[in-house]
């Protein structure tokens, strides 16, 4: 373990890493040249997702709540920045890609994000939800899922 670092701090990162590579890149797929959004940028997992998709060839969206943690997100490699707060992050996503939408999401929001998400996706796009912060029951239009060959994981 490094020099300044906590026994605490450095076991939390094999969990940190261990998620976001078995979510967003094995059961995700994400690879270089698509985009990626991950909702809670300034967050452990938000911040390792940013730096692994960057260093592998992708264009990273995040949100966050306030621009301190925008901006965090953004020295980190994250190309388009939004605030969850003050923005749509449906019509960020749609305006910085033409229309099509992203083609993987991470989502630590759960329920209030689900229909939203979906809107946010490219074709054959794959939502990664892994946790429920927002809670865990929602409603959404099965025809926002089949038209574009979405995937829910």
């Amino acid at each position: 373990i490094p020099a300044g670092i906590s026994l605490k701090d450095a076991v939390a990162f094999p969990e940190v890493a261990c998620t976001v590579w078995s979510t967003v890149f094995m059961m995700g797929r994400l690879s270089a040249g698509e985009s990626f959004l991950v909702h809670g940028g300034s967050s452990g997992i938000g911040t390792f997702a940013i730096q692994i998709a960057k260093h592998l060839g992708v264009r990273v969206f995040v949100t966050a709540g306030n621009e301190e943690k925008l901006a965090a997100c953004k020295e980190l490699g994250a190309d388009v920045c939004i605030n969850y707060k003050t923005e749509d992050f449906v019509a960020k996503v749609k305006a910085e890609t033409n229309g099509k939408g992203v083609d993987v999401i991470l989502d630590c929001i759960g329920a209030p994000y689900l229909q939203k998400n979906l809107d946010s996706l490219n074709f054959d796009g794959r939502l990664c939800i892994i946790g429920l912060m927002g809670g865990a029951n929602a409603e959404i239009k099965l025809s926002s899922l089949l038209p574009k060959r979405l995937t829910v994981l």
